[in-house]
């Protein structure tokens, strides 16, 4: 979660994928469904053929948060903006492809998305057929399904959506990830703006944990007395982010990020720091302090090797 991936335009952005107008037109002959990842801070809509390959995809940063705030500032429902994004990223499809099915997951179907879906509950089979989806239908008569989140219930409880369906896609990609008994137990890491560390038996979810490591950046690199002193530089710096990583897991980490993020400050004050480091370095402390904190609790005593499923 380098700063460099959260760099980027307000407008959608047509993927490489049609480069050409008689390309474009081919690949949506072989359209069978309009798949949206609908996240927090970002969607992403693709167009897949048969066996899932991906024909085109449109990406843009009207996530969430940002309709949300688009519908305040405009003082209309937040539904209307949700169908107005929609229709800006797969309206040209949808005029090509007429009667093509839309599927949806991700925090669009939260209580704060287009529609609230239902959770399943952990432990769950994401393989299992007939999960309850929510439908959708827009004012052009286009019906939206959204794939239901999951829950993980205990004293802390804790939720998920969209992630669930991409963990499904990167088993199904992952060698031996069918196989039967304790060792197709994974673990699968899908960072993030929250972090999610999930535990699967074959393609059963048993247990998942949270960590808001993108969001606390974020805000950090935004609205704390850190963001006034950082200068922000086009390349990232890795020199920074290794630095980031050492003290966070070093023993000076141990106070945690509460202690560790004030050194952001300090060394530029100092010197040790330059403005144009500091998001690197306070990149690499908290995604740092997420895998010393994981490591030590929620993966204590595991041996498993760690899927990385995510966008390079």
């Amino acid at each position: 979660m380098g700063t460099a991936h959260m760099r980027s335009g307000n407008s959608p952005i047509r993927s490489h994928v049609d480069l050409t107008g008689d390309q474009y037109m081919t690949n949506l002959t072989r359209a069978r469904v309009i798949a949206l990842d609908w996240g927090t801070t970002r969607c992403r809509a693709y167009v897949l053929g048969d066996g899932g390959v991906v024909l085109s995809e449109l990406e843009s940063c009207s996530g969430v948060m940002a309709v949300s705030a688009r519908a305040c500032a405009d003082g209309v429902p937040s539904a209307q903006v949700f169908e107005q994004v929609f229709d800006e990223l797969c309206g040209e499809w949808l005029a090509e492809v007429p009667g093509i099915p839309v599927i949806a997951c991700g925090m669009v179907g939260s209580n704060q998305g287009w529609a609230e879906a239902a959770y399943r509950r952990v432990p769950v089979d994401l393989a299992s057929p007939g999960p309850a989806l929510t439908t959708v239908r827009t004012a052009a008569g286009v019906v939206v399904s959204i794939i239901p989140g999951l829950i993980f219930e205990a004293a802390l409880p804790d939720v998920m959506r969209g992630e669930e369906s991409q963990i499904l896609g990167a088993l199904a990609g992952a060698e031996g990830a069918r196989t039967g008994g304790a060792s197709a137990e994974r673990i699968v890491l899908l960072p993030g703006t929250h972090s999610k560390w999930v535990r699967v038996v074959d393609t059963t979810v048993t247990d998942f944990t949270t960590c808001m490591t993108g969001e606390f950046y974020a805000l950090l690199m935004k609205d704390s007395t850190l963001s006034l002193l950082a200068v922000r530089s086009d390349l990232p710096d890795w020199v920074a982010f290794e630095r980031g990583l050492e003290v966070a897991t070093s023993k000076a980490g141990i106070g945690g990020i509460l202690n560790t993020a004030f050194s952001a400050r300090t060394m530029v004050m100092t010197g040790a720091l330059a403005p144009n480091q500091v998001e690197d370095y306070v990149s690499g402390l908290l995604i740092g302090h997420e895998l010393a904190g994981i490591g030590a609790s929620w993966l204590a005593g595991s041996s498993n090797e760690v899927l990385l499923c995510g966008s390079t």
